[in-house]
């Protein structure tokens, strides 16, 4: 129990000195106490709260975030200004705040999927082209899925997103092996032995050809001529 009244306490601590800050805005502070006063969003935002405070981006702050942003209320704190978080600085810095211009590739991919018209993208995306990005390919359909992604409001922020030094293979494989993959669509390569002409000459290019044909016949025969008079 001793780990637990130290968390409590650290927390206890650390709301007291966000208490204090001048410029804390009433849409922060309302959404701090709607967190707090319900008691799952309370619990996912304790951790948090004890995690995000050593502006290092340790991988049990980046996990706090993504526990709390599962819940609708706090989602609603990390989308406000978070002036009334203590360990904002570190959420700015290590970008774990989902409004930010660059966000953590995981949280990204949290927001989406908590959206619905970003998500009907995604998931036809994930379905059908996860394998084959993960090879380093992508075809033409896959590209345009996740272009389609990209193009909803809780989507674009796939374009720029970004992960921490510590311990983030999940979100460097979510960025390298998923999303960089796609960001243009792979050339298709010809069948092996197909070494045939695909295009068919048109009607000019066809009499053109042959008055070429025809023109070396007829010079041809000329020198002939010529050659058996000589003789």
């Amino acid at each position: 129990m001793n780990w637990l009244y130290s968390i409590l306490l650290q927390y206890g601590l650390l709301r007291f000195v966000a208490s204090q800050e001048p410029n804390i805005t009433s849409a922060c502070q309302s959404a701090l106490d709607a967190c707090e006063n319900d008691l799952e969003c309370s619990n996912r935002l304790t951790p948090l709260m004890a995690a995000c405070t050593t502006n290092t981006c340790q991988p049990q702050c980046r996990n706090a975030v993504l526990n709390l942003y599962q819940n609708k209320l706090g989602r609603i704190l990390l989308r406000s200004d978070t002036s009334c978080l203590p360990g904002r600085e570190e959420l700015r810095t290590c970008h774990f705040l989902p409004t930010a211009s660059i966000v953590h590739c995981s949280l990204v991919k949290l927001a989406c999927e908590a959206d619905l018209q970003c998500n009907s993208q995604w998931g036809v995306f994930i379905s059908e082209c996860e394998a084959e990005s993960a090879r380093g390919e992508c075809s033409a359909r896959c590209y345009g899925l996740l272009a389609a992604t990209k193009s909803t409001p809780y989507g674009q922020a796939f374009g720029s997103c970004t992960c921490t030094e510590r311990e983030d293979q999940l979100c460097i494989h979510l960025r390298d092996n998923i999303l960089n993959a796609c960001s243009k669509p792979t050339p298709s390569s010809p069948a092996p032995g197909d070494n045939s002409i695909t295009t068919m000459p048109d009607g000019n290019e066809l009499m053109a050809s042959a008055a070429v044909t025809l023109s070396s016949l007829f010079l041809g025969g000329l020198l002939f001529i010529q050659q058996f008079f000589m003789w």
